[in-house]
């Protein structure tokens, strides 16, 4: 499950009246999901001000600036007066939007059973997701043969019940 742009992605996967905000962008660069490159061509399409959003949009090239990470945290706060916490609610808001997206994304690619349990695991590991996740796949015994299995029925109830979640979470 690779995309050219994951912010892209996040979007089409949300519902409509969800913008991705500066919260999706630092969780999913925090992940390794979202590239200097996106984050930059983001920040240029939205026109955001600031001095650390300027040296973001200014910065030229592939390659992150040196301070990169420090100085997009600044920007964050600089456009919305706050910062996103591993363990706090925006932080949990924004992991939960980025899991919810990437299963979403692996169900509309319609893979065989055995890909689709892969690649729920790989989610998984990759957003560092809660233990709601743990049941959604089987991996046999390392003794045993045997494909890995993906439980639909579990898999269906954990997106109902965080598209719940999510609705009943204010942005």
């Amino acid at each position: 499950m690779m995309s050219a742009n994951w912010l892209a992605l996040l979007q089409r996967q949300s519902a409509p009246w969800e913008p991705v905000t500066w919260n999706e962008v630092v969780v999913g660069y925090d992940f390794g999901l979202v590239a200097f490159a996106e984050i930059r061509r983001w920040i240029r399409s939205h026109g955001f001000r600031g001095e650390a959003c300027r040296r973001l949009a200014e910065h030229e090239g592939e390659a992150p600036m040196k301070d990169f990470e420090a100085t997009l945290w600044e920007a964050c706060r600089e456009a919305t007066g706050r910062l996103p916490r591993p363990g706090g609610e925006r932080w949990a808001r924004a992991q939960d939007r980025w899991r919810l997206a990437l299963v979403r994304e692996a169900l509309d690619a319609e893979l065989r059973p055995e890909a689709l349990a892969v690649v729920l695991e790989s989610i998984w590991e990759r957003v560092g997701c809660p233990e709601d996740m743990v049941g959604l796949w089987t991996r046999p015994a390392p003794w045993a043969t045997g494909p890995v299995t993906v439980d639909y029925g579990a898999l269906w109830r954990f997106l109902r019940r965080r598209e719940e979640d999510q609705d009943l979470v204010p942005a």
